[in-house]
């Protein structure tokens, strides 16, 4: 699939940032789910003469599905997870060695991969306008 546009300075880094980010974004999320979640240690504080202390679930689930940072968090998570399973295990190296790893450019990780520069920037920008569009950040 070729795509007839460059992405615009600011989009490309917001969308690399994501990438860069994702693991830490992941496990951040869950921890922020977790931690939102009441521990398992009966609370008695409401029970001799004190009002009824409703349902402690329902109002956790209420806050993690409404909370701002968790729902735009996890829809980039997914976008991530989306753009990256429509790559080649190639492309998925690249993604890990420049993004992730950060320990090669993205000439050297084509040539510790065995292609090109050229083929190597070719497969990060379809990476990068996979997830700009599965982001909503630009249309088809």
């Amino acid at each position: 699939m070729r795509y007839k546009f460059s992405l615009a300075p600011k989009i490309k880094g917001y969308v690399e940032w994501q990438l860069e980010h994702y693991h830490e974004d992941k496990r951040q999320m869950e921890e922020y789910k977790r931690d939102m979640v009441p521990s398992g240690t009966a609370n008695y504080s409401g029970m001799w003469g004190g009002s009824e202390p409703g349902n402690p679930t329902a109002a956790t689930v209420e806050r993690i599905v409404t909370n701002p940072y968790i729902i735009t968090t996890e829809r980039n998570v997914k976008a991530v997870d989306r753009a990256l399973m429509a790559c080649d295990d190639e492309t998925k190296r690249i993604v890990d060695l420049v993004y992730w790893r950060r320990t090669h450019t993205v000439t050297g990780a084509g040539y510790k991969i065995g292609m090109s520069p050229a083929t190597a920037y070719r497969k990060v920008n379809r990476v990068l306008c996979l997830l700009s569009l599965e982001m909503g950040l630009v249309n088809p």
